[in-house]
């Protein structure tokens, strides 16, 4: 899968959104354990709102990560990725910064994809943390809304 600033080539582009649009709809087809990583407690956060969003409308088993949150939504956090079973998706509420390692971890977990929220990055954050998913052998998608593609593509 690649998305915004990366083409199926491995060149560079300036296009939003996945090259492959059935890649997301064959990503989310075979989903069944999500983990939300940098989840908040506030509920004026996107990571609450999506966490909230899919433990009420999605038949996926959502593990909740933030070693700064102990509980949110009615559910323990796990400090770690590492602690919680093998996720087929990650969300990521993380820095930007961040990004590259977060992939690492995913990698390390046996995580099958990443998802990348969308506006946060610049162009070259976004296409450097594809191209390590692509090497580390994890799926990436950036710069879409996670709860639209879920409604399009798992009614």
């Amino acid at each position: 899968m690649y998305s915004r600033g990366v083409r199926e080539d491995g060149g560079v582009g300036s296009g939003t959104g996945l090259v492959d649009d059935a890649a997301v709809g064959a990503l989310l087809t075979q989903v069944r354990r999500v983990a939300v990583l940098g989840v908040s407690d506030r509920f004026n956060r996107p990571s609450f709102r999506l966490a909230a969003y899919l433990l009420d409308r999605t038949a996926w088993t959502v593990d909740l990560v933030n070693p700064h949150v102990v509980e949110t939504l009615g559910r323990l956090c796990a400090p770690v990725l590492a602690d919680v079973p093998t996720p087929d998706l990650v969300v990521v509420f993380r820095a930007p910064a961040a990004w590259e390692a977060v992939v690492d971890e995913v990698a390390a977990v046996g995580g099958r994809a990443v998802w990348l929220p969308a506006g946060v990055a610049d162009g070259n954050t976004t296409a450097r943390t594809i191209a390590r998913a692509q090497r580390s052998g994890v799926e990436a998608v950036a710069d879409r809304d996670l709860r639209a593609d879920h409604k399009r593509w798992c009614p």
